[in-house]
C-alpha cells in the first residue's frame, strides 16, 4: 500500500504524532477535515497496522542528444507555398430560382403552370401571394419572404397581362 504525502490519511497520521494527546475532535479542527477521516485513518491503522512503506518518487534522468547548427541564409527546408485561395462561389438566388426547383430538368413552377388552367394557376399564385404576405418577419428570413412575395405578385401579374 502506498502512502501519498499529500492525502488526508497522511496527513492525520503526521498530526497525531506531534500531538499525541489531542483527541478525535482537535485533529479534525487542527486539520480542517471532518471527523470522520480522522475515525477512517485510526481505524485502518489499528485493522490493518501502520503502513510500512512510503511513497517515493523516482528521479527523473535526462538523455540529451548531440545537435549540429548549420548557419546560412537560405532555409534548409523552406516551407511550401500557400494552397490556392478556392474561386468565390456565386451567392445563391433563394427567391428567383433555387437549386431544389430545378431538379429533373424542369422548374417547379412551370410544371404546375403546365398542368393547371390559368384560372387554377392564377388561384395558386394568389395563395402564395397570401402566404408570403401573412408569414412575413415570423418564419425564416423576412427579407427572404418578402421577396418571394414579390415574385409570387410579379408572375399573378404577367399572367393578367396575357
Amino acid at each position: 500500500m502506498a502512502i501519498f504525502k499529500n492525502s488526508t490519511a497522511h496527513k492525520v497520521r503526521v498530526y497525531m504524532k506531534l500531538h499525541p494527546q489531542a483527541t478525535v475532535k482537535e485533529v479534525a479542527e487542527g486539520l480542517g477535515i471532518k471527523p470522520h477521516h480522522v475515525h477512517s485513518t485510526m481505524w485502518r491503522d489499528k485493522k490493518l497496522g501502520a503502513p510500512k512503506r512510503t511513497y517515493t518518487r523516482k528521479k527523473r534522468e535526462w538523455k540529451w542528444d548531440t545537435v549540429t547548427v548549420v548557419s546560412s541564409n537560405t532555409p534548409i527546408n523552406p516551407p511550401p507555398p500557400p494552397p490556392p485561395m478556392p474561386a468565390p462561389t456565386p451567392e445563391k438566388d433563394m427567391v428567383n430560382s433555387p437549386e431544389r426547383y430545378k431538379v429533373g430538368g424542369i422548374e417547379v413552377i412551370d410544371f404546375i403552370k403546365a398542368k393547371l388552367t390559368a384560372e387554377e394557376f392564377r388561384g395558386y399564385l394568389k395563395g402564395n401571394v397570401l402566404k408570403y404576405t401573412s408569414r412575413a418577419g415570423y418564419k425564416d428570413d423576412a427579407a427572404q419572404d418578402i421577396g418571394k412575395l414579390v415574385w409570387y405578385a410579379s408572375k399573378l401579374q404577367d399572367t393578367h397581362a396575357t
